[in-house]
């Protein structure tokens, strides 16, 4: 009777608890993981959405009239944005900045951008 019952392959319960203890870490550094993908995508997309204003702020300064263009500030959906003229040789020196917040802490980061507009 005892050789007939070695001869049956079965799991022993040390081998469940292991299989389970893997497949629990492997869940726990998976949904790690899906969380990082999420907070990183939210960085992207605020950092997509703040230089996307302040290039539709440049191109809306070039599209205007030196004389009537001028500077400011403006601040809405937790971006922050700031624009200057300054005259230069020809035409006018056009500089826009950005500030939004990024990452678990929401340290501050800041886009500057500039371009020159001819002015007749």
């Amino acid at each position: 009777m005892r050789t007939l019952l070695r001869l049956r392959s079965a799991f022993t319960l040390v081998e469940l608890l292991v299989a389970c203890l893997v497949l629990g870490v492997g869940v726990l550094g998976l949904a790690s993981t899906s969380v990082a993908v999420a907070r990183l995508t939210g960085d992207s997309t605020r950092a997509g959405a703040a230089v996307e204003r302040g290039q539709a702020r440049l191109e809306a300064l070039r599209s205007r009239q030196c004389a009537a263009a001028a500077g400011g500030t403006l601040i809405a959906g937790g971006i922050a944005e700031w624009w200057s003229l300054a005259p230069s040789s020809g035409g006018a020196l056009l500089e826009d900045s950005v500030r939004y917040t990024e990452g678990v802490h929401h340290s501050p980061h800041t886009e500057s951008l500039s371009s020159e507009a001819w002015c007749p």
